[in-house]
């Protein structure tokens, strides 16, 4: 039985109407960077800042401005989620409670920074109670797909048996951070990411959204 429910944030949970992605691809693009949708891809769902130098790296961008490319995604995020807020998928907060009744607790994981994830949790009023623990990507020494940030969530929640935990998300990091984890990976076609996509990457299911991860669980008891 499952214990623990961990969750991505953008294009899993939240709707940020993907400006997460278009502010990354401006922040490297800005200093003369240039790939392809599919190179992109490969770095969704990581930890923002080190995407941002990996694709300056492989696009042929500026890398000695690194730093300030990061300082301007840090801004131009804040500024566009403070102006805008992201807003929950559809029945996410629905699945939430019913995991709460269940006992299951909830965990977030994201490759956002601790700031943007306290500002995107309290503009959704989910910073009094309704998630048990999350982690950002700048709280951990290496992001997705490293395990380290579902470990701590573990950590956090009190949660050390591989086996009860479930992680959901939207991207290919995602599926390998939960294999690297030993935990249960649920791919979720909110994303980017096809069905048959998701099956390549090997992830244990495939939900048309997070939201059935409810109706999962159940069948899996």
């Amino acid at each position: 039985m499952k214990k623990l429910a961990i969750f991505d944030m953008a294009g899993t949970t939240i709707d940020d109407r993907d400006e997460v992605y278009r502010v990354l691809r401006q922040a490297a693009e800005r200093e003369g960077a240039q790939f392809s949708d599919e190179t992109f891809q490969e770095y969704m769902g990581t930890e923002k800042y080190w995407a941002i130098g990996k694709l300056l790296e492989v696009g042929n961008g500026n890398q000695d401005n690194h730093d300030t490319t990061w300082e301007w995604f840090r801004e131009e995020l804040r500024r566009t989620y403070t102006e805008n807020p992201p807003q929950p998928l559809p029945g996410i907060e629905d699945m939430f409670a019913t995991l709460h009744q269940q006992g299951i607790k909830i965990g977030l994981t994201t490759g956002f920074s601790r700031e943007i994830v306290d500002l995107i949790l309290k503009g959704m009023g989910w910073d009094t109670g309704v998630i048990d623990a999350s982690a950002a990507g700048d709280e951990v020494s290496s992001g997705r797909p490293a395990p380290l940030l579902i470990e701590k969530v573990m950590e956090d929640t009190g949660i050390t048996d591989n086996a009860e935990v479930v992680s959901v998300g939207d991207t290919q990091a995602d599926v390998e951070s939960a294999h690297r984890a030993g935990v249960t990976s649920v791919g979720v076609l909110t994303g980017h990411l096809t069905r048959e996509e998701f099956q390549k990457h090997c992830a244990d299911h495939v939900l048309d959204s997070a939201a059935d991860v409810v109706q999962l669980l159940s069948s899996e008891d």
